[in-house]
């Protein structure tokens, strides 16, 4: 096996067991909060924190990735997002709770362009979006296993136990991080400004970041107002939850296949725009939809188009540049996924409402 394949590996389970422990937090944290008599409004600037720190920090850790290297600002992030979740629980009031979530965003804001970079570095030739096919599906697992730990430990402890067991997942993945090697890349460093600016004069680079914003709306637009949409077509809430666990595990088990296909076609843009357009029609279809079966199959096509996407966006982006601006790349990309998210829920509520 080669070298960069056993890192390409590693590099995945870390993303699986990071992303677990760290969305164990996401459905506990409001239910801590409130629990200890925080407002739905104060809950909303915890969880809001969070986001908007990771948002406005990855750049410059992307960036810092690229200058420092890939390991130091990925166990950094771990370390950083271990001990935010052992400090949760010594806290109740709101302003704590902002800050340490807050700071939980720079543990995320660090590992995500750092990881995404270690991908494009290492992967094989001709395999790029294969790589970021497995990488993003542990990503995705970890997105769907950590609320449903989170809130199986929440439930049968307390919201205390759960931080605390997110705090040792996270605790163990920086112990197998320590087994990641340095990884030399060859490519000299670029002074800051002026990786800035061969990244600003990147036309593909922006086109995945404007592809990420594009997409992630739709998604956030579902995520949010879906719920909405079925309750008031009598839909139950499990089966609300059921339709958005299709579209979860058509995303996650749908990207491995989707790297494999754009590797064997050596193209990325008839993907990122035909699974954008897909996307885009089965969600405009989501309010004409009849019946239970119509929102799983439309919900089944969107899973499948959001990973054809993002799959291509990772790998094109991850070739449109070099190992010294890689890092601020996937930190830019990381911006525009809490761009897209936050877009959708803030501009589309005026119009849900009107």
């Amino acid at each position: 096996m080669r070298q960069g394949d056993k890192v390409l590996g590693l590099a995945c389970l870390l993303t699986l067991l990071h992303y677990t422990g760290a969305y164990m937090r996401v459905p506990v944290l409001p239910l801590y909060a409130t629990a200890h008599g925080a407002s739905p409004a104060a809950v909303g600037l915890i969880m809001g924190a969070h986001m908007v720190v990771a948002a406005i920090s990855a750049i410059p850790f992307g960036l810092a990735s690229d200058r420092w290297g890939r390991r130091t600002l990925l166990l950094g992030g771990m370390a950083l997002s271990a001990l935010t979740s052992l400090l949760l629980p010594l806290v109740s009031l709101p302003p704590g709770l902002m800050v340490i979530y807050g700071a939980a965003g720079l543990g995320v804001a660090a590992f995500t362009p750092s990881v995404m970079s270690l991908v494009g570095d290492v992967a094989a030739p001709g395999a790029m979006a294969r790589a970021y096919g497995w990488y993003t599906m542990a990503l995705y697992a970890g997105f769907g296993l950590g609320p449903i730990l989170g809130g199986y430990v929440a439930q049968g402890w307390s919201e205390r136990a759960a931080f605390v067991v997110a705090g040792i997942i996270i605790a163990a993945s920086l112990a197998a991080g320590g087994m990641l090697p340095r990884v030399e890349t060859g490519a000299a460093r670029s002074a800051p400004l002026a990786a800035f600016d061969q990244v600003r004069r990147n036309r593909r680079v922006w086109a995945g970041w404007t592809a990420t914003v594009s997409g992630l709306g739709l998604w956030g637009a579902i995520l949010t107002f879906f719920p909405l949409l079925a309750r008031e077509r009598g839909i139950l809430p499990l089966e609300i939850g059921l339709v958005l666990g299709v579209q979860a595990f058509v995303n996650t088990a749908a990207r491995v296949p989707a790297g494999w296909l754009l590797d064997r076609t050596g193209t990325r843009r008839p993907y990122v725009l035909g699974g954008l357009v897909t996307a885009a029609l089965a969600t405009a279809l989501l309010p004409h939809a009849s019946g239970r079966a119509d929102f799983v199959l439309l919900s089944a096509v969107i899973g499948a188009a959001f990973a054809m996407t993002f799959v291509a966006v990772g790998a094109a982006l991850s070739e449109a540049t070099t190992p010294a601006t890689r890092g601020l790349a996937m930190g830019g990309y990381s911006t525009a996924i809490y761009i897209g998210m936050g877009l959708a829920s803030i501009t589309l509520g005026p119009v849900m409402a009107g």
